[in-house]
């Protein structure tokens, strides 16, 4: 099962079918070309400092295992953190997170979030604003819902 995160457009009230559904995990294609793979998703700002990076490594250390080494650890990067991207770059231009749905492949999470199943979105104050805790919260260091968080699996 996987779990992908669903945005609604800004113009749209409630359940939309111009709704995105983004993956998130791992990307095979991100670790092997990154910035091919962020160029593909019009992040263009991250494609161009993961090119001159890698181009960088590839100046500085040259046909080596190194440089595969240090190449493979910026893909590992892009493709843990690409979802990421993509879902803070909807959030930029006024796109909504509507919720999370667990399922096989998209066709799964479009059945599941039309039909109402969809885990509601957690909305998290700005970070410019102070958060006061209560005796509900049970520690302000508690992750959000995360690639590593099990608790709906």
């Amino acid at each position: 099962m996987r779990r992908y995160r669903v945005f609604e457009p800004p113009s749209v009230e409630g359940r939309s079918e111009s709704a995105v559904f983004l993956r998130d995990g791992f990307g095979w294609w991100a670790l092997l070309l990154p910035w091919v793979w962020l160029l593909r998703f019009r992040l263009w700002f991250w494609a161009a400092g993961a090119f001159l990076l890698d181009l960088l490594i590839k100046i500085a250390a040259g046909e080596t295992t190194a440089a595969l080494g240090l190449s493979l650890l910026l893909g590992a990067l892009v493709a843990l953190e690409g979802p990421s991207l993509r879902a803070a770059r909807l959030l930029r231009k006024g796109w909504r997170e509507a919720g999370a749905v667990w399922a096989q492949g998209e066709r799964d999470a479009e059945v599941l979030y039309f039909a109402g199943e969809a885990e509601p979105a957690e909305v998290s104050a700005p970070l410019d604003t102070p958060q006061h805790t209560t005796a509900t919260n049970v520690s302000p260091l508690r992750p959000g819902r995360t690639l590593f968080d099990l608790r709906g699996a």
